[in-house]
């Protein structure tokens, strides 16, 4: 069975995606089935920013994220880096 096609979305959209995605994590036992796959959620949500608005969407998105949660920001900052280190164009 083939996979649906996936609805346009905007660069906000992704980023509020972004940052459901880094609450969940926040909850999820280390190492845990639920980590890895909110892990592999963040990366595909980087593919999708670097997408639709390159490397600046993703620091953008990123700054958002840090700034939501100024207390995390390092631990923030930290998962996304790692998620993102293969989506192309990404440095941190």
């Amino acid at each position: 069975m083939a996979t649906p096609p996936r609805k346009p979305q905007d660069t906000a959209t992704v980023t509020a995606a972004v940052l459901s995605i880094l609450s969940a994590l926040a909850g999820a036992p280390a190492g845990s089935p639920a980590a890895g796959a909110f892990v592999s959620a963040l990366r595909r949500r980087g593919e999708d920013l670097a997408g639709l608005g390159g490397v600046e969407a993703l620091r953008e998105a990123r700054a958002a994220a840090i700034a939501a949660d100024p207390a995390h920001a390092e631990t923030r900052a930290g998962l996304i880096d790692s998620a993102w280190a293969t989506v192309p164009g990404w440095t941190a």
